[in-house]
């Protein structure tokens, strides 16, 4: 029983996120993105330090902050969608809830950017929905590594336990 009820918080959670996503594309105005004077002082620091490539990834985010936003939006979409299909208690899915984690939120990206289609003063966008996809992709891969690590981790402990229990008994003899 206690993980059918964990499935539907973590349901009642995800299907939130979604209506809290739909809420924004809802706006004729959306919110501004934060201000952005924390980048130019991280961008003068990486310069002075000799690593200008690093800058990249602020230039595009202040050329391209709403196509930024969708990225982080969608990406905790997706750390939403993992858990709640991982627990759902069908095996089938459990077994591939990354991917289709990155289906159904893509899906729903398609149909919030038809959404707003019908917003004023909106549009959709191709590369909202890119960066919808990239945001869920991403999310996937942090899942991933962090579960992966967790694993490794385990492993080595367990092999040192194994060790210390072999040695004991070399001890014993």
């Amino acid at each position: 029983m206690k993980g059918r009820k964990r499935f539907y918080i973590f349901l009642c959670m995800t299907l939130g996120y979604a209506c809290f996503l739909f809420y924004l594309s809802s706006l004729s105005n959306p919110p501004e993105p934060p201000d952005i004077r924390l980048f130019f002082g991280i961008v003068s620091v990486l310069e002075d330090l000799g690593l200008k490539f690093l800058v990249i990834p602020f230039y595009i985010a202040y050329r391209n902050p709403d196509k930024v936003a969708h990225f982080f939006l969608y990406m905790i979409f997706g750390f939403f969608l993992y858990p709640t299909i991982s627990i759902s208690g069908n095996s089938v899915l459990s077994k591939y809830a990354a991917p289709l984690s990155i289906f159904i939120g893509s899906i729903y990206g398609l149909s919030d950017e038809f959404h707003q289609s019908f917003v004023p003063y909106r549009n959709a966008s191709m590369l909202d929905f890119l960066a919808d996809f990239f945001g869920l992709l991403f999310s996937q891969i942090l899942i991933f590594s962090y579960f992966g690590i967790k694993r490794i981790k385990r492993k080595i402990r367990e092999g040192t336990e194994r060790e210390e229990e072999e040695e004991e008994k070399a001890l014993e003899v």
